[in-house]
Formats: structure tokens, C-alpha cells, sequence
């Protein structure tokens, strides 16, 4: 499959991550689940955002005292095909979905809960 950016090993993870959540996750732990530093995954994230895979908000709910407001990701209408594809086609296999929320999971997105 052609894409409009390069797909590395690290992208695969993030987009690995992306399709087994099936639901947002903030940026670090996106990084946690996929075994890679915040300063490799941020970009990664950043380009598929550029590129229309993904979909980003800023937390609107109040973060805890002392702590900057988290920036939540999933893959967007187009971007969930595409990723599926690009696993299959370079991984072989698409990663298990999760069933149960993991930390990191928000209420929905533009904080309406339910909205995915």
C-alpha cells in the first residue's frame, strides 16, 4: 500500500496501538504501549495527524493539580482503514483488540462521553 509518509517500525507500533485500543489514548500512554520514547512517538503522531489518519484533542476535562493538560489521539475515518491495511500488509497479522479501557483511555472525544 502507498503512503504519504515513511512507515517505520515505530510507526507500525503506534499504529498497532491505535488499532488495538479501538478508543483514545493520550500521547505517553500511546509511547508506554508501544515501548518507545515520547521523543520518537510525538512526530510519529504528529505525521499521521498531517497525513488525515489521525484525529487529536486537547484535554478539556481539568488534569490534575500540577499536571499540563494531555493531547488524546485515535485514528480517524480514514485512518483506520489505512492503518489496518498497513499492519496487515508489512506485520502479516493486525494486532488483538482490547476489550477492557487502559490508562490513558478519555470519556470521548470533544469531551462528550460515549463519542468515538
Amino acid at each position: 500500500m502507498k503512503t504519504p509518509f515513511k512507515i517505520t517500525g515505530a510507526t507500525l507500533d503506534v499504529l498497532e496501538v491505535l488499532l488495538a485500543q479501538g478508543d483514545e489514548l493520550h500521547g505517553f500512554a500511546i509511547a508506554r504501549a508501544a515501548g518507545k520514547a515520547t521523543g520518537s512517538v510525538y512526530p510519529i503522531l504528529l505525521r499521521l495527524e498531517n497525513a488525515g489518519w489521525v484525529e487529536s484533542r486537547w484535554e478539556t476535562e481539568h488534569p490534575e493539580e500540577g499536571k499540563p493538560r494531555r493531547r488524546f489521539y485515535r485514528l480517524s475515518g480514514v485512518g483506520l482503514p489505512s492503518a489496518r491495511a498497513v499492519v496487515l500488509e508489512r506485520r502479516g497479522r493486525l494486532p488483538q483488540t482490547s476489550s477492557s479501557p487502559r490508562p490513558g483511555l478519555a470519556s470521548g472525544f470533544d469531551g462528550i462521553p460515549g463519542t468515538v
